[in-house]
């Protein structure tokens, strides 16, 4: 399945994607480089980020996250690492909003994008 292109992915995100994607490996690799060691500490809080370890409700610590796509510009979505190193949760930042959970783990966040329950 093409997840970028599931039917789900507004339902499952909470909002309308504008130019979904999910990255490579080295899409992954070089956005995360982006996030972790090329914004200044500004910039990084116009993403709501933090180089703290520990990140307010909403926040997200970039030493704690993956990113692994987004939804169009500026609407990443992250592996957050903050409660499991095994198996971390998926977050998305939308438009004039907070990080948040959308799913538990990468497994439940498939699930969803195929139509199925996550638990199946």
């Amino acid at each position: 399945m093409d997840l970028a292109n599931s039917p789900n992915l507004e339902e499952v995100f909470g909002q309308a994607p504008l130019r979904p994607r999910f990255y490579s490996i080295s899409g992954i690799t070089a956005a995360t480089k982006w996030w972790r060691d090329e914004l200044d500490e500004e910039t990084l809080q116009c993403y709501l980020g933090t180089s703290e370890e520990h990140a307010a409700p909403g926040h997200m610590s970039r030493m704690k996250t993956v990113i692994i796509g987004d939804l169009g510009p500026d609407l990443p979505f992250v592996l957050d690492y903050r409660d499991s190193f095994a198996d971390p949760s998926v977050a998305f930042l939308g438009e004039g909003d907070a990080w948040r959970r959308v799913s538990d783990n990468v497994r439940a966040l498939l699930a969803m994008l195929d139509g199925q329950r996550p638990d199946a």
